[in-house]
């Protein structure tokens, strides 16, 4: 399980397609485990898969990792609903709002995180660092607890509307764009990033 003390879009028909044709080829996401292996795991979903798979029971569709202890409860950044309103929300349109955007995915990437096992070297350990992008050198890890931060000095915790990608972080302003676009690349095809991330959910 990651560590998500930091914190507590719907794909478009091209990224789904993208995804369907770069795993059917083995490009990025890496060579399917033997199952029952460590690496045999779920592979990263986007924030439509998890909208639109809302089975809470499923091995394989498991939004249980996000409620503490059983529990049906998630907080996201100051933001608690439970896994029936977060699947409500990942559906509902952003209307342009960027922190609407963030969470969309920073969302997914907890599920995808906690959903990898706990020895992944080639993808989420703190040496699987990301080779291409914005944040080469960074672990996913890293750049989720980023992504994080964002969002919590974002209009997101007070209910308002996130109308830049610019937000104050530790008095820096920071690009929402660039960790969203990586949080987006990772929950695709981690490939892409250079990670290596085998999983068997095919």
């Amino acid at each position: 399980m990651t560590n998500d003390t930091n914190d507590g879009f719907r794909p478009t028909r091209r990224s789904v397609l993208r995804l369907g044709a770069m795993s059917a080829l083995g490009i990025g996401i890496g060579i399917p485990a033997v199952s029952g292996s460590v690496a045999a795991t779920m592979c990263p979903k986007t924030p439509g898969y998890w909208a639109n798979n809302p089975d809470y029971s499923s091995p394989t569709d498991n939004w249980a990792v996000l409620g503490p202890n059983g529990g049906t409860n998630y907080t996201l950044r100051g933001v608690t609903m439970t896994h029936d309103d977060w699947r409500e929300f990942l559906v509902a349109p952003t209307k342009g709002d960027k922190a609407n955007i963030m969470a969309k995915h920073y969302l997914a990437i907890v599920l995808n995180l906690r959903n990898r096992p706990g020895d992944d070297p080639g993808c989420t350990s703190d040496d699987a660092t990301i080779q291409h992008g914005d944040y080469a050198g960074y672990t996913i890890e890293e750049v989720k607890n980023m992504a994080g931060a964002w969002l919590g000095n974002s209009a997101w915790s007070n209910g308002g509307r996130q109308k830049s990608w610019y937000v104050s972080v530790g008095g820096d302003m920071v690009d929402g764009e660039t960790l969203k676009d990586t949080l987006d690349a990772f929950n695709n095809s981690p490939g892409s990033l250079g990670l290596d991330c085998p999983c068997n959910d095919r």
